[in-house]
């Protein structure tokens, strides 16, 4: 009878050890995925309704611990406008000796030039509204020359034709059809732990570009853009993270388009992309992850940011901008579905944004 009642006791554990072990896998399973895409809506006055997606796909290449990942969005709004968007980070090589970047963006949507400068005073009362055909494509290719240390050519095409829907706007370098080819150079300094959701390191990224009519341009001009994150582990699976970002354009004439903004769904949340514009950027984003419960996470973060003018340097009340999300882990890359709330103080008007992948 008691080796009886053994018996059932050992058979009624190891059911429950296997139902845990069930469960387990079933939550790896769901983590696990290489693939996701979210549905996205938005609505602006001069858009109207757009519907579209935004995804990404992920895989290891033979021999790597980093994740590689080819990510997309897309849009159609009802006025019959539409934007796309694809991008791909590869690592390949034994110890991620090499690595890949490619971009390629094609749009036709409306934007507004609000104007140049640091004065929201100014800009938002004399908004010029167009619509942009833009194709860009952007190759950077790396190899590691030292420990954490990369260097690469880099190279971007663009050709943009704008539909002025102002005539003051063509007073305006940029506002007819042009081309710009550029050659230069990219230098990475990365040793975060981790791509997507780095809890530990630091990624420093340099590049340096140089826009010839010779070589095919139809403007002379450079551009230098510096990107800095640190990413400081605080307790357990808390992390403080914040980034310095710079963007400086030189040349007498430089196509609005081109010119130094910040703002959108990465930088300065809560500040739309374009409300600010010039020669140069600087902006300083701190964001503290917090830990909610297995692949539930949130976020607060904060930003400050401005731009200027080199010639004619001009001191402005900084853009400031704050806000809050969730994140959701898809896979065991850790991968997020991001949607993120802010506002910036400047109109004092709240931004909503639901992506995938982190914002630095």
């Amino acid at each position: 009878m008691i080796v009886a009642c053994l018996l059932l006791f050992v058979t009624a554990k190891a059911n429950d050890n296997d139902s845990t072990i069930n469960r387990r896998n079933k939550l790896e399973s769901i983590l696990n995925w290489n693939f996701v895409a979210v549905p996205t809506v938005s609505y602006q006055p001069e858009t109207n309704w757009a519907f579209g997606a935004a995804g990404a796909y992920y895989f290891n290449c033979k021999n790597q611990t980093r994740t590689s990942d080819i990510s997309f969005d897309g849009c159609y709004a009802l006025s019959h406008q539409y934007s796309f968007n694809i991008s791909n980070t590869t690592y390949f090589n034994e110890d991620s000796r090499w690595r890949m970047s490619l971009n390629l963006k094609f749009r036709k949507f409306q934007d507004y030039l609000y104007g140049f400068g640091n004065d929201g005073n100014v800009l938002f009362d004399n908004r010029q509204a167009y619509v942009s055909r833009i194709l860009e494509f952007k190759a950077m290719p790396q190899r590691a020359v030292a420990k954490d240390f990369y260097i690469g050519p880099a190279m971007s095409f663009r050709w943009e034709q704008p539909i002025m829907m102002d005539s003051l706007v063509n007073v305006q370098t940029g506002a007819e059809a042009y081309h710009m080819l550029g050659v230069g150079l990219v230098l990475t300094y990365d040793t975060r732990n981790q791509v997507n959701y780095t809890h530990d390191g630091v990624f420093l990224k340099f590049i340096g570009q140089f826009f010839e009519p010779t070589l095919g341009s139809s403007y002379r001009m450079t551009s230098l853009n510096v990107d800095w994150r640190h990413f400081v582990p605080i307790y357990k699976n808390f992390v403080f993270a914040y980034q310095c970002y710079g963007n400086m354009v030189i040349g007498n004439e430089k196509p609005f388009q081109m010119l130094s903004t910040t703002g959108g769904i990465d930088q300065s949340r809560g500040i739309r992309s374009g409300y600010w514009r010039d020669d140069l950027s600087l902006m300083l984003q701190a964001e503290l992850r917090i830990p909610i419960w297995r692949f539930l996470k949130a976020a607060v973060f904060g930003s400050v940011a401005d731009v200027y003018n080199l010639q004619q340097w001009h001191w402005a009340v900084p853009k400031f901008a704050y806000g809050a999300g969730l994140r959701v882990a898809i896979n065991q890359a850790k991968v997020n579905v991001r949607f993120d709330v802010a506002q910036q103080t400047y109109t004092h008007s709240w931004s909503c944004y639901f992506t995938v992948r982190e914002a630095f």
